[in-house]
């Protein structure tokens, strides 16, 4: 899959429908044809900002850390709740979470993926928000935490549409310069009117 790269605003821009599918299936935008029409509105752009931790990092380190960190979090949404639908293949979300982290996420996927609405036509980020504080020592950079507010729209087949929204936090650690998400604690709306919480024990 490729990743989704941090813009100079420090914004990571999902795309449009055609793109994250592309995206899912681990081609380049410039492979999407040229004649076929855009599918639906754009999701949105996923906005990170670092609230703690780096103090005494200069800006171009806090931009790379904002960068890596924004790689593995749209790794994530991308494959838990974007690209084709109707879908029935969710495992493949944990891609960027450590062995452990992923054998507890499969236990937990309902509540970490869109698979309650795998048979929506579509699904889309209506909200995309990372707040990043970063565990230093010594002038280096040891892990994080991820505190995220992550909102879909779901466009089922009778036509309406379904929120769903995850919000709570991803514990990250850097590992020789590779991030990955070791944990999480988060709670789950599925626009069903069920809420659950879940959280991993690293």
């Amino acid at each position: 899959m490729g990743h989704l790269r941090l813009r100079p605003a420090r914004t990571l821009r999902v795309g449009v429908v055609v793109a994250i599918a592309c995206l899912a299936a681990g081609c380049s935008p410039r492979d999407v044809p040229e004649d076929r029409e855009t599918p639906g509105p754009e999701s949105a752009a996923l906005r990170v900002q670092t609230v703690a931790g780096a103090e005494r990092l200069d800006e171009a380190t806090r931009a790379e850390l904002e960068g890596a960190v924004g790689d593995v979090l749209s790794t994530y949404v991308v494959k838990a709740f974007l690209g084709d639908f109707p879908r029935q293949e969710f495992v493949g979300s944990f891609e960027a979470f450590t062995s452990g982290a992923a054998r507890s996420a499969a236990g937990d996927i309902r509540r970490l993926t869109a698979t309650k609405v795998q048979d929506a036509t579509d699904v889309r980020a209506t909200e995309l928000d990372a707040r990043l504080s970063f565990l230093t020592r010594s002038g280096e950079v040891h892990g994080g935490t991820a505190t995220v507010h992550f909102a879909f729209e779901a466009t089922m087949e009778d036509g309406r549409t379904r929120p769903l929204v995850l919000d709570g936090r991803f514990l990250l650690d850097a590992d020789s310069g590779t991030w990955s998400i070791f944990g999480y604690d988060v709670r789950f709306d599925d626009g069903g009117g069920q809420s659950a919480e879940t959280e991993s024990a690293p």
